[in-house]
């Protein structure tokens, strides 16, 4: 439900108004720019106090049924389908899918999922179909005993040449950003003995690491994938303005490291030398 149709909403059951108390900051704020634009409430000053009231029932009600075209959606349905009969928009209110898919290519017949007495063999999908795929949402007992490593960028996901000879798990592709979803799942118990995340060395990336790092909490070990001669190929290759758009992020997740005890020597090392040269690493330099 939005800001402002929460707060409105409180306000038509009201007869005497609302202390201001009544209210979050981002509420009061969104309804003093509904009182100025429409003059359907009023603010006041009441003493020591600050009361807000409808000022027109009936237009406040008439605004919240064009705003809101259902009182109630069936929880069945989709989120987003839901979003749109609540606030007429998709993507307002709770956006996030509760199901996700691990996109994942495996080479050894040794490696599987176990999901209570269901068994799931990724190498013959992958053998078969290029890819192997898993449905996965909270409340479900998805465990494999292998490693996972996780890739943000296709073209290493399309030509996995690049993978060390002796890794015996599972390649799995994610877009950019690590989903809630696939978090929330990972938070919920532990899923492999070892993940390992290879982002790109920027902001992005690092402050993804920090939030697998948070949802993990110790259940798996995580490791960051460094590339071979990473250094001298920041310093040859690095781009500069990725650097400047994501420096925050990046220097923001550094500093999270160092509160979560894994700022490594590596890490140290990278923010010296990003900072230094004003780079960052994308993935793709592990073919240079």
């Amino acid at each position: 439900m939005s800001v402002l149709i929460e707060a409105l909403k409180s306000l038509l059951v009201s007869k005497n108004g609302l202390n201001a108390s009544a209210f979050s900051a981002s509420q009061r704020k969104v309804l003093e720019e509904f009182a100025k634009q429409t003059r359907l409430i009023e603010i006041r000053k009441h003493g020591r106090s600050t009361v807000f009231r409808y000022l027109n029932h009936q237009g406040v009600f008439d605004f919240l049924a064009m705003q809101q075209p259902l009182e109630t959606v069936p929880q069945n349905i989709p989120v987003r389908s839901q979003n749109i009969g609540l606030q007429r928009d998709s993507k307002k209110g709770q956006s996030t899918h509760e199901t996700s898919y691990l996109l994942m290519k495996c080479w050894h017949e040794s490696v599987f999922w176990k999901n209570g007495e269901t068994t799931f063999y990724p190498e013959k999908l992958t053998r078969e179909f290029g890819v192997a795929a898993l449905q996965i949402q909270v409340n479900q007992a998805w465990q494999s005993h292998f490693p996972l490593l996780l890739v943000e960028n296709q073209a290493l996901f399309n030509c996995p040449n690049w993978l060390p000879e002796n890794f015996d798990g599972c390649l799995i592709y994610y877009a950019g950003q690590l989903s809630n979803v696939v978090l929330r799942w990972f938070a919920e118990q532990k899923r492999a003995e070892k993940v390992i995340l290879f982002p790109d060395y920027d902001g992005v990336g690092l402050s993804n690491y920090v939030r697998l790092a948070r949802a993990l909490h110790g259940k798996s070990k995580l490791e960051f994938f460094w590339l071979p001669n990473w250094e001298q190929k920041l310093v040859t290759f690095g781009n500069v303005e990725i650097w400047q758009n994501t420096r925050r992020q990046f220097e923001n997740a550094l500093k999270n490291l160092a509160k979560m005890n894994l700022l490594t020597a590596d890490f140290v090392k990278l923010g010296d030398l990003s900072q230094r040269h004003a780079k960052t690493l994308e993935q793709e330099a592990i073919w240079l």
